[in-house]
């Protein structure tokens, strides 16, 4: 039983072996500009879901924010 999950393991990490080649592969022909186009995706549906979010705000960087406060 233990034999066979060693084997298990060894095979898993092989194929992760592989399948690391097999992207790094890809990326240094092709690029990494699917990377980026699912990262931009990724950001907006974050920013999606926060914007629909009751108990989110929004304040913009710096501190022209705290100028714009009445008093």
């Amino acid at each position: 039983m233990a034999a066979k999950v060693f084997e298990s393991i060894g095979k898993l990490g092989l194929g992760l072996a592989v399948a690391a080649e097999l992207i790094a592969n890809s990326l240094a022909t092709a690029g990494d500009g699917l990377i980026e186009l699912r990262k931009l995706e990724a950001a907006e549906d974050i920013a999606y879901q926060l914007s629909r979010s009751r108990n989110i705000t929004y304040l913009p960087s710096g501190q022209s924010v705290l100028l714009q406060l009445p008093q």
